[in-house]
């Protein structure tokens, strides 16, 4: 089943595929894409932490409740105060080590999480996906586990795991004809809940725009 959706609203939740255009911006936002540094390699690698987390945020219950409200909360705890996420999430390394491949090192309990969005070109339109590939630990695969997990671009979508080398490997599949970036990761249980990047990808701009520019001349050639 084809999981990209060429025309429509971006969609708001776990696992789902934004919108294609043809007229794509570079500023953060669902799709965990931003403008990177000006220039780019193939041997750029970047470190994340909760320190870059530039995801946006719930603002609906900032208002003060009144003297008489009953103590009960009129929403579910946002889970970006949870100490234990952002300690746990403190001890782990993030890289970015091209347009396609990505990494992730630590401890993970069960509950924890390790997601990928991406952003891509297919025939010359734009696209993202939020969340789409990874595993939930305790779910998808076993907790708790201490290792390296490795998103990478692929021929399809699949979950290899590596015990002797410490790894589980997360094919993503190659959602645009033109190209796909691994634009962001979600690494912490909170943003998992607000689908949000933990980690976005510093080269995510440069490598989004290159496609772009591939997309449009192959456009031209195929007249």
């Amino acid at each position: 089943m084809d999981r990209r959706t060429f025309i429509g609203a971006t969609g708001i939740g776990v696992g789902v595929t934004g919108c294609l255009d043809t007229n794509r911006t570079d500023s953060a936002g669902g799709n965990g894409t931003d403008d990177g540094p000006e220039s780019r390699g193939s041997d750029d690698v970047a470190t994340g932490s909760d320190e870059g987390h530039t995801g946006p945020t719930e603002s609906s219950n900032d208002t003060a409740g009144s003297p008489d409200d009953s103590g009960e909360a009129d929403a579910e705890p946002d889970g970006s105060d949870d100490p234990g996420d952002k300690a746990t999430e403190s001890k782990r390394d993030v890289a970015f080590d091209s347009c396609t491949r990505a990494t992730v090192t630590g401890s993970f309990e069960d509950g924890d999480v390790a997601l990928a969005s991406t952003g891509f070109y297919d025939d010359g339109l734009y696209g993202n996906t939020l969340l789409e590939d990874g595993v939930v630990f305790g779910d998808d695969v076993d907790a708790p586990f201490s290792g390296t997990v490795v998103f990478e671009i692929a021929d399809d979508s699949n979950v290899r795991e590596r015990p002797r080398d410490g790894e589980i490997v997360i094919g993503i599949p190659d959602y645009g004809s033109d190209g796909t970036v691994i634009s962001s990761l979600t690494t912490r249980r909170a943003d998992y809940q607000r689908v949000t990047p933990t980690h976005e990808n510093p080269h995510a701009g440069n490598c989004l725009s290159d496609l772009e520019a591939d997309s449009a001349d192959a456009t031209l050639e195929g007249g």
